[in-house]
């Protein structure tokens, strides 16, 4: 079909500097996260669950929010937790425990990379309406991709005045412990010389924490006002820099110090979308097939390249027909096309970031000028732009 005359080609040609064609390849190293900080601690309860949530301070973005709880029943199980920012609550390994005798039982959940803004806590428990308590903690300086290092539970323990946590052996100087302990009797604080600080003692129950600065053995010891039976669990969790290098590779993507096939698994569950984006190997939280291709290539020994996704950045001249609407920019990969529309709608202004680029390719662009009949101009001159490698 014959176009229109009155509607000019976009003037975009290279000559003339009319058009611009740059590439962005930026390089982006992984930021590794500070020491961890305890954010905030807040206790809930008792409450009937689930028919009441715990309110906490707002959370931040990236952190870890770990839930301790404590049922009043050997029986009672937590069947999920949710909270008002979409955050996804995991149990944290089988980390349930249970004393027949005194008939209580303790649970720890998480959250990793949290969103910002939760406020309320909703805790599922079954039987429903069983009567129970809660602390949530929230982290930062926290591994954001599986943070979870260990889980030991200890149940239906001898009675004691002393009850200890289930101890767990760290093989990195940072980490964070979380250990609940349900008694018969009730708790009065922490055992003298235990470094662990006892954050709550809801319905008489310790729930203690600490940050450790080397590798070693640590449970958390309490004192009860009076011997009894207990039951308690303990779960590690790791910091983003700990390690024997003390930072992570960008391409370890569970951060478990060495790149394997493990990594390469969750490179293709984030570029699918099956497991949530944590990945800083193109740019922050951008998964693709060059990720995985990344992540394959480290694991082979090779390094872990971590630029940035290349982008090639277009502008032109406005057209100087009457009643323009828009651009629309195409692209081929051979020169004279065939040319295929990469804009999913108008260009309003006169530059246009194309993204969706590979290394090594050598693409040709034109652009087209809308008016606001919808009748469009022929192809511009065109351009090239080959993307470096890598």
């Amino acid at each position: 079909m014959k176009r229109p005359s009155h509607i000019r080609n976009p003037e975009i040609s290279r000559t003339g500097c009319r058009f611009l064609v740059s590439i962005i390849g930026m390089l982006c190293t992984l930021s590794a996260w500070g020491q961890i900080s305890l954010v905030h601690v807040t206790g809930c309860g008792p409450n009937a669950f689930p028919a009441s949530t715990c309110s906490i301070p707002a959370t931040g973005s990236g952190n870890l929010i770990v839930v301790g709880f404590q049922g009043n029943q050997a029986a009672d199980a937590i069947t999920s937790l949710s909270d008002n920012a979409g955050n996804v609550y995991l149990h944290a390994g089988n980390a349930a425990s249970s004393d027949s005798v005194s008939n209580l039982m303790a649970d720890i959940w998480y959250a990793q990379k949290s969103a910002s803004g939760a406020t309320t806590i909703t805790i599922n428990v079954t039987p429903s309406g069983n009567t129970g308590t809660a602390t949530i903690w929230e982290f930062s300086g926290m591994n954001i991709t599986s943070p979870l290092d260990q889980t030991v539970v200890l149940d239906s323990q001898a009675a004691t005045s002393t009850p200890s946590g289930a101890s767990v052996t760290t093989a990195v100087a940072s980490e964070v412990i979380i250990s609940v302990v349900v008694v018969q009797n009730d708790v009065t604080g922490i055992s003298a010389g235990n470094p662990f600080t006892n954050d709550e003692t809801l319905n008489g129950n310790g729930f203690a924490h600490l940050i450790t600065s080397s590798s070693g053995t640590y449970a958390a010891q309490w004192n009860q006002n009076s011997a009894g039976t207990y039951a308690s669990s303990t779960v590690s969790f790791k910091a983003a820099t700990s390690g024997t290098s003390g930072t992570f590779s960008p391409c370890d993507l569970n951060q478990d110090g060495v790149v394997n096939g493990l990594d390469v698994t969750l490179a293709v569950n984030m570029a699918l979308g099956t497991t949530p984006c944590t990945a800083s190997v193109e740019g922050p939280d951008l998964c693709t097939v060059i990720t995985v291709q990344r992540v394959v290539n480290a694991s082979e020994g090779e390094t872990c390249i971590t630029y940035n996704t290349h982008a090639v950045t277009l502008s032109w001249t406005a057209s100087t027909s009457p009643n323009i609407a828009g651009y629309n920019i195409f692209r081929a990969t051979t020169s004279g096309g065939p040319y295929t529309q990469v804009n999913s709608s108008l260009v309003s202004g006169t530059t246009y970031i194309d993204s969706a680029v590979a290394p090594g390719q050598t693409y040709y662009y034109v652009a087209t000028a809308v008016n606001t009949s919808g009748t469009a101009s022929g192809y511009s001159s065109p351009v090239s732009a080959t993307i470096p490698t890598p």
